[in-house]
């Protein structure tokens, strides 16, 4: 491949399109995690909160735009179980999943390029 045919290999190439792709899949990826995570029914492991009529496991959402991603809850609950109140300890899920997975997700995205500007 001469200079030029890799100059305009590089123009064709949308990794901007392709960085928010995978961002917004791997921005998903921790929300269904998350979901998963406050899935337990009550009498089972208490390291999240239990689920039990799913309000709090139904707000969670993915939301990507530019190079941004969020995950998190519309629940006010969220917040008191993330961070624990005077009345129950933390049990937090979003904390503890993004410091597991964050590694995970760069190298993900990160692969998703390089495999773009090696592709011919």
């Amino acid at each position: 491949m001469t200079l030029s045919d890799l100059v305009i290999h590089l123009q064709s190439l949308d990794l901007d399109g392709i960085a928010r792709t995978a961002l917004a899949e791997q921005a998903q990826r921790l929300a269904d995690l998350a979901q998963d995570a406050l899935s337990v029914m009550p009498g089972g492991p208490h390291d999240h909160p239990w689920r039990r009529i799913g309000t709090l496991h139904e707000s969670v959402s993915a939301q990507a735009e530019d190079d941004t991603a969020t995950v998190g809850s519309t629940s006010p609950t969220a917040l008191y179980q993330e961070h624990g109140t005077a009345e129950i300890p933390p049990r937090p899920t979003f904390g503890p999943l993004a410091d597991a997975e964050g590694q995970a997700i760069a190298e993900t995205i990160a692969e998703r390029l390089t495999t773009a500007l090696r592709s011919q």
